[in-house]
């Protein structure tokens, strides 16, 4: 099996030892550790000489599964298999695909390797993603999602060295829910506003009971949404990292993404947090749709975050459903198929 794993130094869990773990798991594999944006376009462009692997392993968060794929884009590659290697912080797209800990995935396919299972034998899903500003994701959106991580950042760094291990993770990321977030959002005069468009096919959405109708009369400029927001996004992954549930209908249908305005206020969404993280249905407040194609339009600049990465400010985000599909291994099923 022709394999090849990406281990991003920069990542939470990512190091030169784990790098080392990795090539005597699977000797015959390339393992390639990169700290930089130009490690991976190197990595990407040699493969016009050694050949795109079956299987590549993506070692690091979503970011790094995002980046591999954008450079292999805009090389002209084809696809490989992809399987995510959890050695991120929030790791939404692994969880997506029921990823163990890392090395756990290492031994898993070293043991389909020595049973002699080829690439085509390794069980995967069709997964679709979204484009956004010329970068492929399975998860963008703007409101508390771009806040937190932001303020996770930021409280982190202000740390010293000592005590960031204990301000990783789903602790930090609560740390700064409870202590920048919210009480900023609580004590905020007024509330952002945003209005959702749609660009694309008619829109569906969801009856109480989770089932997929359509939205009369709302084909490509209708106004699905107008009025103040707490979370707005899109994506083709449930997950946004750390077990948030918070997009639960993006993968009801091939080709269609989960779009969602939360609507509720701060106090109220505080008190519905574990009907939120768990994707509870139906929801008060809580505007979803699925959609191929929108604009989301805000009355002021917001925070951005695409695939857990923060962008900056904007006024503006289009959303759409990229042609390109990649192949994720399933990795619970691979380790019940190999034990």
């Amino acid at each position: 099996m022709d394999i090849a794993l990406v281990v991003n130094l920069n990542s939470r869990r990512g190091s030169q030892r784990f790098a080392d773990f990795a090539q005597q798991a699977l000797p015959a594999s390339r393992v390639v550790a990169t700290r930089t944006l130009e490690d991976v376009t190197r990595f990407v462009d040699g493969l016009g000489r050694l050949g795109v692997p079956r299987v590549l392993l993506s070692g690091g968060g979503d970011g790094t599964a995002i980046g591999l794929l954008d450079a292999l884009r805009a090389g002209c590659h084809d696809f490989p298999t992809l399987g995510i290697v959890k050695l991120g912080t929030g790791n939404a797209w692994a969880a997506s695909t029921n990823a163990p800990s890392p090395r756990k995935a290492l031994q898993t396919i070293a043991r389909a390797v020595e049973q002699g299972h080829s690439h085509t034998a390794l069980p995967t899903s069709d997964f679709y993603l979204l484009e956004v500003e010329g970068r492929l994701t399975p998860f963008a959106g703007s409101g508390w999602d771009a806040e937190v991580l932001h303020d996770y950042k930021l409280q982190r760094a202000a740390l010293p060295e000592q005590l960031k291990p204990f301000a990783e993770g789903a602790p930090g990321y609560f740390a700064s829910l409870f202590t920048r977030t919210v009480p900023r959002n609580l004590f905020s005069r007024s509330r952002p506003r945003v209005r959702l468009i749609n660009l694309g096919a008619e829109a569906l959405t969801f009856d109480p009971h989770g089932k997929v109708v359509a939205v009369p009369n709302s084909g490509p400029g209708t106004v699905l949404y107008d009025g103040p927001y707490g979370v707005a996004g899109a994506g083709t992954s449930s997950e946004l990292g750390f077990g948030f549930k918070a997009l639960h209908f993006a993968r009801t249908m091939p080709g269609r993404m989960h779009a969602r305005v939360y609507a509720a206020g701060t106090a109220e969404a505080t008190r519905r947090l574990p009907q939120l993280w768990q994707g509870a249905h139906p929801l008060p407040h809580s505007h979803d749709f699925l959609l191929t194609h929108c604009r989301m339009e805000f009355d002021r600049e917001v925070p951005v975050e695409i695939g857990g990465d923060a962008i900056g400010l904007r006024k503006s985000v289009e959303y759409r459903v990229a042609p390109q599909v990649v192949r994720l291994v399933e990795w619970e099923r691979l380790g019940q198929q190999v034990n």
